[in-house]
C-alpha cells in the first residue's frame, strides 16, 4: 500500500513550489515589506513562521528533538527560504514514513515545559499542513495588498 502521508506531503510540497515560484518571479523583495493589514508582518514572517511550527511539532515534539527555531533576520532572500523548508521536507520525510503503517500511533510528552499533550502521528501531520495552507493563503493575501496578482495556489490547480 502507497504511504498517504508521504502522497499528500508530496501534494504540499508541490503547491508551495508554486509559492515559490510567484515569490521569486513577480514579488521578489516585497516579501520583507511589513503589511499593515496583518499587524505589520511580512511574507517572510509568515513563510518562517509556517517553517517553525513544522520544526515545533514534528522535529522537536514527535521526534523529540530540542533544535532552535528559524531567525527571520537570518533568512535574508528566497533562495534561504527555500533552504529551510528543504530541511522541514527531510524531517516530514522521516514523520510520513514512521507513521505510515500505524498513522494514529500515540505522540504523547511535554510541548511546554507545564503542559502534557495526548495526540497521534495523524492529528500533528493534519495540524502543520492545514496550519501551512491558512498561512499560504493570507501570503497571497499579502501579496495582493502588495500590488502582486496571486497564482492558484491550490493542491488541484487546472
Amino acid at each position: 500500500m502507497q504511504n498517504l502521508l508521504i502522497h499528500q506531503y508530496q501534494l504540499i510540497k508541490e503547491s508551495r513550489a508554486v509559492v515559490f515560484q510567484f515569490l521569486e518571479s513577480k514579488v521578489r523583495d516585497d516579501i520583507f515589506l511589513p503589511v499593515a493589514s496583518f499587524n505589520d508582518k511580512s511574507i517572510r514572517y509568515m513563510l518562517i513562521h509556517v517553517a517553525n511550527t513544522y520544526l515545533a511539532w514534528v522535529k522537536n515534539f514527535a521526534f523529540g528533538g530540542n533544535k532552535a527555531y528559524f531567525v527571520e533576520e537570518e533568512i535574508a532572500d528566497i533562495v534561504k527560504l527555500r533552504g529551510i523548508f528543504l530541511e522541514v521536507d527531510g524531517f516530514m520525510d522521516d514523520f510520513c514514513r514512521k507513521y505510515a503503517e500505524y498513522p494514529f500511533k500515540p505522540v504523547n510528552g511535554y510541548k511546554w515545559p507545564d503542559k502534557y499533550i495526548e495526540t497521534d502521528g495523524y492529528s500533528i501531520f493534519t495540524h502543520v499542513i492545514t496550519h501551512e495552507f491558512h498561512h499560504k493563503g493570507q501570503s497571497m493575501t499579502m501579496s495582493r495588498l502588495l500590488g502582486h496578482i496571486p497564482v492558484d495556489t491550490d493542491v488541484m490547480r487546472f
